[in-house]
């Protein structure tokens, strides 16, 4: 258990404390989950639950969670949703009928530290800029053994990419590929204001991280606080992508697909125009200037002295994988030749124009 110098029981914060849960026919592990939250060494005030359409007990079994916390002082409020929404707008409807101040995202299938809620939001009450925390998840099989690794090295997130959020700039790093997992995360109600409603084809997680990171409100708490079940049904589970995976990734082939990344990155292209920060030097526009900025990001990464040859090989398929995408998706020649000029403006450490 991580130590955090707080007392094991009782409140330091006055700020109210919620738990956004989201369920889909989550029967088999969801007693846990529940168990998890309701040892927590400090209690929440309230669990709002929106369940999608659950056609096995799991009502049942949040019918009956509802009584015992509310035997504790604890309020549960369950949405039954009339349809399927599908897990991104769940968890934004879900957010929405939360009222508390500190808000935790939660899985229907993992398990929480006891000291979980206590830890991150002591990390809140010091750090009043703080918007938004993600973090590290212990990996289990079905039956809750550990795997012997986590979610962050299972994924192979390099420390320079976790810098990237620290300076604002989370987007260069999504574009390229999604580390922040909305079970580790929490946040301020604050940030809903802004971050939703989600832009289509973005996962609430990612897309909150993106807003609170250009911000300055983003940032990791490295310490694993849940354990990461994983059994085959997970919405996102912990693997590693081969080469072949990513390769199939393009959307070369499916005109759907190369609308959806289209639509994506066009949301990623306004979110950045919003916050009246230089894309791309001046003859670059719309998604040329992404394709631009995704190259120059990466490989001005590549360049740290701290980053491997070993990580480069393994990230590189990737990048080129997403920068495909985008020229697919409609960026074309334009946004090829945008990116091997900022590929080379990465390599030689130039920056973004003033």
């Amino acid at each position: 258990m991580i130590g955090t110098g707080l007392p094991a029981t009782g409140r330091t914060s006055a700020e109210r404390i919620g738990v956004a849960l989201c369920t889909y026919n989550g029967a088999e592990y969801l007693q846990a989950q529940l168990d998890s939250i309701l040892a927590q060494t400090v209690p929440v005030d309230e669990i709002v639950v929106g369940d999608d359409g659950s056609s096995d007990t799991t009502l049942s079994i949040l019918e009956r969670f509802r009584i015992d916390a509310a035997s504790r002082g604890i309020r549960v409020e369950i949405i039954e949703n009339v349809r399927n929404l599908g897990y991104v707008q769940n968890f934004s409807e879900t957010l929405l009928r939360c009222t508390a101040d500190i808000l935790f995202l939660s899985d229907q299938d993992d398990v929480w530290h006891a000291d979980r809620v206590q830890v991150l939001v002591e990390r809140f009450d010091a750090e009043t800029g703080l918007l938004m925390l993600h973090g590290d998840a212990r990996l289990v099989d079905r039956t809750g053994q550990p795997l012997g690794s986590t979610l962050l090295e299972v994924l192979g997130v390099h420390p320079a990419e976790l810098s990237l959020e620290r300076s604002g700039r989370l987007l260069d790093a999504v574009l390229v590929r999604n580390f922040v997992t909305g079970a580790t995360c929490a946040l301020r109600r604050g940030l809903l204001q802004s971050g939703l409603p989600v832009p289509r084809y973005w996962s609430h997680d990612e897309w909150l991280a993106v807003v609170a990171s250009l911000a300055r409100g983003l940032d990791v708490h490295r310490p694993a606080t849940i354990d990461y079940r994983q059994h085959g049904g997970n919405q996102i589970g912990a693997t590693r992508r081969s080469l072949l995976s990513q390769l199939r990734g393009l959307v070369l082939f499916d005109p759907e697909a190369r609308s959806r990344t289209a639509e994506r990155l066009a949301s990623a292209v306004a979110v950045l125009d919003a916050q009246h920060e230089a894309i791309a030097p001046a003859p670059f526009r719309g998604l040329a200037a992404l394709t631009w900025r995704m190259a120059w990001s990466r490989l001005a990464l590549y360049r740290r002295a701290d980053v491997r040859t070993r990580w480069i090989v393994g990230d590189a398929p990737r990048l080129v994988g997403r920068l495909a995408n985008a020229c697919l998706a409609g960026a074309g020649w334009r946004g090829a030749a945008a990116a091997c000029r900022g590929a080379w403006a990465g390599l030689r450490g130039h920056g973004l124009p003033d």
